[in-house]
């Protein structure tokens, strides 16, 4: 027993004997600077670069077998200028003698500090790392992956940490023109085992020519790999992103984001839960899970943004924001969708926003570039997101278009952009307020494809009555084609045209059909080519802008040389009913089947309206039917049954007009002489019948 234990002791003080000699002789004995211009050449025989190695080489034994460097680098490959590709200030590798006798490898922290890679692409395209990608001569053996056995049978791995101290990569693409950085990159992870999580943290400067952004990163989480599950799994993970640059509102954005990630270590999906994304004040939830990555994408999940002031987000963010009539609209603005996709159409249902005091909710669908969907709006007060109405006696200024005045040859449709929609989707309204006015139980729908545009209208309550209409739109060719088809009926006209046109015209209610056809793109192109027809029947109502009684009172004034009789009576020509049809035709509407009825007046009319150039010639034939009654029909019994002429030019805001008195005195003296007619015939009948009574005394 006493020799066993000798023989310990004699092996133990060897091995104390070796160690010492290891650690004070070989620094003593091996110089690793005595071997730098042979791995210089080595790795410029490799690359075919320059390369080099600044400062000296520090070797470490015991406890640990390590090297530290001073400066390396690698040159840049030809043509892309005297800057290196890499350079690195210090690199430190050190391992755990001891218990690499028992297979164990232990191995301190990785330490590289002040790296550089300048990565490049030139305008034809080549790449500054092109030549060391090359393939190996096909004669050249390929290097054999080492094997367990190659190893030694390690029976375990640990890393101390990796520490990253202010590291940079740049990208500049000459070909996009654009240039591209990672600036203060610092990395320092926990120590790394395998089974074990890893704590990380990471912080840098991300810089951008295209857009001009600069945005400071920091980052830290959990990592746990599990290689028998194949997955990567990053818990607690706290990102910020603090970003300037002109490109972006207000010149300045930050966000956080708070999440937790299950990778899968063959990059085929990922699952995010608990997302929590804080964006200058918007705030978004979600949970989503994505899969088959790497051939079609599928997502499924549900996300959420909170309600938040979307005035304030806008103004925050240097967003011009136009006057509206309600200081409180956009203050309340949130949404919600469920999302679930197959990898070729993904699915959005139920989906659910809000808009102040209104709610949209339904579903949409997305294929590729096909959109379809089906939502329901319950309210909404249109009014309240317009400008405030001007204060009365407020001139109205003209609307500049480019800073200078319209000429209506401006483009109005974004034709390439309505060529790209797919396009296929029902929206109802329950009530819609605009300009004050009211519309219920509204549908539109909306189809669209390769070019052609159709939109539906159905509304069952509007101006009194109901209306429906269809607008077919084809910009698939040189020049759009636009086709509108309108059927109304029981419709209040005035206020209809007074938010459609803007202008007050006509009131009364009553019918009106259209099919209209036009080309081009800009409003005087729509006039020039207009074409279709029309038709329409009102009850109770008036013409604006015109009294034809007071017209034929003043008319016929001036031409007995009498005094103009005051009238305090509206500018506009009432009537019970009024009906007609029209043809229009290069802009210009055609009609021969006026006809118009009041207590006062009978009238047919026939004529043409220019719609490009604005003006009309028109000839209406007036009938007084009553002077008694009606619309300024006092003082005119002499006119009583004279068909008076009026002829209608000029332009058609405010008309000229000029009445043909000749017909009308021709047609009054052929009423006096029909009244003497009358008279004579009724004075030879009382005289023969006296005669006749006289006989039979």
């Amino acid at each position: 027993m006493g020799k066993l234990v000798k023989i310990l002791a004699w092996l133990v003080g060897l091995f104390v004997l070796l160690v010492i000699a290891a650690v004070v002789v070989l620094p003593m004995v091996i110089d690793p600077n005595d071997y730098k211009a042979e791995i210089v050449d080595k790795v410029e025989q490799v690359t075919g670069r320059s390369a080099s190695i600044d400062g000296d080489l520090k070797l470490s034994v015991f406890p640990w077998l390590g090297i530290q460097t001073g400066r390396l680098g690698l040159g840049n490959a030809e043509g892309f200028g005297d800057q290196p590709f890499a350079k690195v200030e210090q690199v430190s590798v050190r391992v755990k003698l001891v218990p690499l006798l028992s297979r164990r490898l232990e191995v301190d922290t990785l330490g590289l500090d002040g790296l550089e890679v300048n990565l490049a692409r030139r305008q034809d395209g080549s790449t500054n790392w092109d030549d060391l990608m090359a393939k190996k001569p096909a004669d050249e053996p390929a290097e054999a992956a080492p094997s367990e056995q190659d190893s030694g049978g390690l029976a375990g791995l640990s890393v101390g940490g990796i520490a990253i101290k202010d590291a940079r990569v740049s990208w500049d693409d000459r070909l996009a023109g654009q240039r591209f950085a990672i600036d203060s990159f610092n990395l320092q992870s926990g120590a790394i085992e395998p089974g074990k999580p890893v704590d990380l943290k990471l912080a840098m400067a991300l810089e951008s020519s295209e857009p001009a952004v600069n945005a400071g990163v920091e980052l830290d989480a959990v990592v746990a790999l599990d290689q028998a599950a194949g997955t990567l799994e990053i818990s607690g993970l706290n990102m910020t992103v603090d970003a300037k640059g002109e490109t972006l509102p207000g010149g300045a954005a930050r966000a956080e984001l708070q999440a937790g990630l299950l990778m899968a270590l063959d990059g085929q999906s990922v699952k995010g839960s608990g997302l929590k994304l804080n964006a200058d004040g918007l705030k978004l939830d979600a949970d989503l899970e994505a899969r088959t990555l790497g051939t079609q994408p599928a997502v499924d999940g549900v996300v959420n943004l909170a309600e938040f002031d979307l005035r304030k987000w806008l103004v925050d963010h240097g967003m011009a924001l136009s006057e509206m009539s309600d200081a409180k609209a956009l203050t309340r603005v949130g949404a919600s969708a469920t999302l679930a996709s197959d990898g070729v159409t993904t699915r959005i249902e139920p989906l659910a926003m809000q808009l102040d005091d209104s709610r949209i909710s339904g579903s949409a669908s997305l294929k590729g570039p096909a959109v379809a969907f089906k939502l329901a709006l319950d309210t909404i007060d249109v009014d309240r997101y317009l400008p405030p109405e001007q204060a009365q006696g407020e001139a109205q200024q003209p609307a500049a278009t480019g800073g200078g005045t319209a000429t209506g040859d401006e483009p109005l449709l974004p034709v390439e952009t309505l060529r790209s929609l797919d396009i296929d989707g029902v929206f109802d309204i329950g009530r819609l307020t605009v300009k004050k006015l009211v519309a219920e139980q509204i549908q539109i729908s909306l189809k669209a494809k390769q070019g052609r545009v159709q939109l539906g209208q159905q509304i069952k309550k509007f101006y009194q009555g109901g209306y429906q209409g269809k607008v077919d739109l084809d910009v698939s060719g040189k020049t759009p084609v636009t086709r509108l088809e309108t059927a109304a009926s029981n419709i209040a006209i005035g206020p209809l045209l007074k938010d459609v046109a803007g202008q007050d015209r006509l009131t009364g209610t009553g019918r009106f059909n259209a099919k209209l056809n036009t080309s081009g793109n800009s409003v005087n192109a729509f006039k020039r080519a207009l074409g279709g027809n029309l038709d329409f029947r009102f009850e109770n109502g008036a013409v604006k802008g015109f009294n034809l009684g007071q017209i034929i009172r003043q008319a016929r004034a001036r031409l007995k040389g009498e005094t103009l009789p005051q009238s305090n009576q509206p500018l506009q020509t009432d009537f019970s009913e009024m009906s007609g049809s029209a043809v229009i035709n290069q802009g210009v509407l055609s009609n021969k089947d006026l006809l118009a009825k009041s207590p006062f007046l009978r009238v047919d009319g026939s004529g043409k309206v220019n719609l490009v150039q604005e003006n009309l010639d028109y000839k209406v034939k007036a009938v007084i039917v009553n002077t008694d009654k009606g619309q300024g029909g006092e003082g005119l019994d002499e006119l009583k049954g004279i068909p008076v002429p009026v002829h209608l030019t000029g332009a058609l805001a405010a008309p000229d007009y000029k009445i043909d008195w000749t017909q009308v005195l021709a047609g009054t003296q052929k009423a006096k002489l029909e009244e003497k007619k009358q008279e004579l015939q009724q004075k030879l009948e009382d005289k023969v019948q006296d005669k006749l009574k006289s006989l039979f005394r």
